[in-house]
């Protein structure tokens, strides 16, 4: 590896540990910085509460942003001229995606009996309290949010195949399932939840654009919304 190259991997590895840390910092200390200033997080009204944590993620998705913005107007403007091409040549992926994370979740519900992970219920309680809340945060916020974290950033740091795909996936999926992990169900939850991180990492190494690991999250999540909408309507 020459100086040119290993200043760039330097400078790469920076920037996606930088994002990964900002990710996390205001992810998991926010609550803990507020009450060691004087803010009492748990007695905090419904809309203040609300109101912080929308800033937040905004705050979260422009650092995130920043951080890869040259990246970022590249792959805006592939994405604009090849968006059809790239979504079709990646569809097969998220399908299998899907199927494999039917499959687990399926085998988990089966073995100990149980409907749904934590994280899911969750979702669905916050769904049913604040829907548009939870409309904005999964479909548009989250998958900007988490694909530029857990992938654009990993990426960087990550040269090798198959270090950066599992090492993306299995972060993805222990951040989804770490407030709940208590029993063995809850670390089982890790695998299906690491699947379709498996599978965006994988498009993103393929393609060098990290807008379409963002377009099938966004469905993704669009996806699992529809769903919570149906079962609220036909009261499951």
């Amino acid at each position: 590896m020459n100086n040119n190259s290993s200043d760039n991997y330097v400078k790469n590895f920076l920037k996606g540990f930088f994002g990964i840390f900002v990710y996390l910092f205001l992810n998991l200390a926010a609550s803990p910085i507020l009450n060691a200033l004087g803010v009492d997080v748990a007695n905090l009204s419904r809309k203040t509460a609300l109101i912080l944590s929308i800033g937040k993620s905004l705050l979260v998705v422009f650092i995130l942003i920043l951080i890869s913005f040259k990246k970022l107007k590249t792959n805006l403007k592939d994405y604009k001229h090849n968006w059809k091409e790239l979504l079709k040549r990646n569809a097969k992926y998220w399908f299998c995606a899907l199927l494999i994370m039917f499959v687990c979740n399926l085998a988990i519900s089966l073995i100990f009996n149980r409907v749904t992970s934590a994280n899911d219920q969750g979702i669905r309680n916050l769904f049913n309290e604040l829907p548009i809340y939870i409309i904005f945060e999964t479909i548009l916020l989250a998958p900007i949010t988490e694909e530029l974290a857990f992938r654009q950033s990993i990426r960087y740091m990550a040269e090798n195949k198959y270090v950066f795909i599992i090492l993306s996936g299995l972060i993805f999926g222990f951040m989804h399932t770490l407030a709940s992990l208590k029993t063995i169900s809850d670390f089982l939850y890790i695998i299906p939840y690491s699947v379709p991180g498996f599978f965006f990492a994988y498009m993103l190494y393929k393609e060098d654009n990290v807008l379409v690991p963002i377009s099938f999250h966004m469905i993704h999540n669009s996806m699992a919304i529809i769903l919570l909408i149906i079962a609220k309507i036909i009261g499951m």
